[in-house]
């Protein structure tokens, strides 16, 4: 097994906080956008940004249950996360198993959202086709005024998925062209970390 890459982090959800910080304070709208990778049953890739809620031992989104990322996942649970932080030189990606999040936790989560984009997930269906956007604005303005004056609940079509990685990699430009890759790989034993050609 190749040795250790000097200063890297026994585990790289660490690495990826420390990184995300340091993004933060170059753009602090974007350091949770990340371009998510799924595939449908017959392998067909699709790819979209989303935001990441938060993350724990995995990477945690949210959408409705009939996206056509959550389909994917329905059938093919696996995933990939790219952020591109490219102003600092810097990528990251994550690849594993996606699982849905409990009731509880999808709830916990939704009761902290902007009250608009809780109305939102109760007005579109998300990728469905619409004749203009003005039918989900018609959906909006009735779901706004049937929820008027009370708490908006989470819509039982709308919760979360977290991607728990078992590979992550590191890329840092570098002046000389020769850019830094550093793998992580979750072993039974915890996670092996390898420097890998650029």
């Amino acid at each position: 097994m190749k040795r250790m890459p000097t200063q890297s982090p026994a585990d790289p959800l660490r690495q990826f906080t420390r990184w995300r910080e340091e993004w933060r304070a170059v753009d602090a709208r974007t350091p949770d956008s990340a371009v998510l990778a799924t595939a449908d049953h017959h392998g067909r890739p699709s790819a979209r940004w989303v935001d990441v809620a938060y993350v724990d031992h995995g990477f945690v989104y949210f959408t409705n249950h009939a996206s056509r990322k959550a389909a994917d996942v329905a059938v093919n649970p696996a995933a990939a996360l790219c952020f591109g932080w490219l102003a600092k030189g810097r990528q990251v990606r994550a690849e594993g198993p996606v699982t849905r999040l409990d009731e509880v936790e999808s709830d916990a989560y939704f009761a902290t959202l902007p009250r608009s984009l809780q109305l939102l997930a109760w007005s579109s269906d998300q990728s469905a086709e619409i004749d203009d956007r003005q039918v989900v604005r018609a959906r909006f303005d009735a779901e706004r005024a049937r929820f008027d004056g009370q708490e908006v609940p989470r819509p039982g079509h709308w919760g979360g998925y977290r991607l728990t990685p078992q590979e992550m990699e590191f890329w840092q430009r570098r002046a000389d062209e020769i850019q830094d890759r550093v793998r992580y790989r979750r072993r039974d034993d915890g996670w092996q970390v390898v420097r890998v050609a650029p």
